[in-house]
């Protein structure tokens, strides 16, 4: 049989251990600090929960905000309003500036279409040159040098346009003139930027 003496003394020391270990558990347990609220840590728990959220089906109907957005892909931007975006950057022609002659193939939805200017108070046989735009965005002339008279512009492709420039041959009069030289410019979507080929009036 235990004493009573040894019994008490282990009765003493259990108290005792079971305060040690609470203490020892709360050193051990970290403090919540501010870090926790802060911003990151909003950041990082909203990510996950981003991630875990279901994706949609593909029998679910686009919404009425999702088909808006796609219809007005394009930019909304006018001719005039691409025009005067460009025409301040073109350098006068012997003195003389520049005015529009013809914006109808402005289009601000394609990779390339164009407008067409000419000297003020312009004849038949006056410089023209071809302002280029990559959805509706003003990218240059389409060549460094103006040419005479109005040049034939063609669509090939959204991204492609064909040009006729007309030129009077040696003897010919302004409106009996018969040359033609043909070049295209296609917008490069790899090069961010037009190309040229094909060849431009003789001097």
């Amino acid at each position: 049989m235990l004493r009573p003496a040894f019994v008490g003394a282990i009765l003493i020391c259990l108290p005792l251990a079971a305060c040690a270990q609470s203490h020892q558990d709360e050193a051990e347990t970290p403090m919540f600090s501010a870090v926790h609220n802060s911003s990151a840590s909003v950041a990082a728990e909203s990510t996950t929960e981003e991630e875990i959220s279901p994706e949609p089906t593909s029998n679910e109907a686009p919404s009425p905000t999702q088909s808006a957005d796609k219809s007005e892909s394009c930019e909304d931007i006018d001719a005039d309003e691409a025009y005067q975006s460009g025409i301040g950057s073109i350098a006068p022609w012997n003195d003389f500036g520049w005015q529009l002659s013809s914006s109808s193939g402005f289009d601000p939805c394609a990779d390339l279409s164009w407008q067409i200017i000419t000297v003020e108070g312009a004849t038949a046989s006056s410089p023209h040159h071809i302002m280029l735009f990559h959805k509706g965005e003003y990218l240059g002339t389409a060549t460094f040098e103006p040419y005479g008279f109005f040049p034939t512009v063609e669509r090939v492709s959204d991204a492609v346009i064909a040009v006729t420039y007309h030129w009077a041959r040696e003897g010919e009069t302004t409106a009996g003139r018969t040359g033609e030289t043909h070049a295209g410019f296609r917008w490069d979507e790899d090069q961010q930027k037009t190309v040229m080929s094909g060849d431009v009036p003789p001097n």
